[in-house]
């Protein structure tokens, strides 16, 4: 996938959650003040957090409780106070903010493990004779330095028993 699919997949999914969630506070809206429905702006809100990172999670975190104050404050007669409905939209934002952040943490560390996965997975075309592997570049590289460029795996040589004894003619039982 190039890059500009990638944009334009993130841009979508921005364009379709911000759509949910516009629907979403219109049905907040008609339901009234006493009917609340903020468990369901975890959805748009997870979904952009999960795809287009923390910084537009949060936007939707305070945007959303942000209209449904304001829908409080201006289109309905509620018994609360202004400081009571600001708690509450506090509230919400601070609870739906650490929602974004435990959303982000887990999508992060979701990608760098796949991107591992990714790494050490699949077969490595290998020549026989050297064991030097082929790239995506059609490049051979020494394995060791194959590896090493894709993870934090350092080499230290050494010579088994079996080589000592084939290549030197000398084996670990002759030392002691």
């Amino acid at each position: 996938m190039i890059k500009s699919d990638i944009f334009l997949n993130r841009s979508m999914i921005l364009l379709y959650s911000t759509v949910f969630s516009v629907i979403l506070l219109i049905a907040d809206y008609f339901s009234g003040p006493f009917i609340q429905f903020p468990i369901t702006y975890l959805i748009p809100i997870s979904i952009v957090s999960w795809f287009n990172g923390r910084r537009w999670g949060l936007l939707f975190a305070i945007v959303m409780p942000l209209v449904r104050l304001l829908f409080n404050l201006v289109f309905w007669n509620i018994p609360w106070t202004f400081i009571e409905a600001s708690t509450n939209a506090l509230i919400r934002i601070i609870i739906l903010s650490s929602f974004v952040v435990l959303i982000d943490r887990t999508a992060n560390q979701t990608r760098k493990l796949a991107t591992q996965v990714d790494m050490l997975e699949g077969l490595l075309p290998i020549c026989s004779f050297c064991k030097r592997i082929r790239d995506k570049h059609n490049q051979w590289q020494i394995l060791e330095q194959y590896i090493s460029d894709r993870s934090d795996a350092t080499f230290s040589h050494g010579i088994c028993p079996e080589c000592m004894q084939k290549h030197y003619g000398y084996s670990q039982k002759e030392k002691t």
